[in-house]
């Protein structure tokens, strides 16, 4: 079985088709620093450090990186 075939239950979609993993966004709160890594198009942006810094790269870089992306996209249910 695939992720892209596996099925979910939450979010109140039985038995609809399971979102896959596109990214890991990775926060270090001891030694305050944070960093995005994209599985699509294989990039790393950051590490940040500092409280403001990971306060405004966690808030944004979702929608941010995938501005810029190059990775391929596939279709969503």
């Amino acid at each position: 079985m695939t992720l892209a075939h596996s099925t979910a239950t939450a979010g109140g979609n039985p038995g609809r088709p399971a979102r896959a993993v596109i990214g890991a966004l990775v926060i270090d709160m001891v030694g305050v620093r944070a960093k995005y890594e994209c599985l699509r198009c294989r990039t790393v942006e950051g590490p940040v450090y500092g409280t403001d810094a990971v306060t405004a790269f966690v808030a944004d870089i979702r929608t941010a990186h995938l501005a810029r992306c190059t990775g391929p996209r596939e279709p969503r249910p």
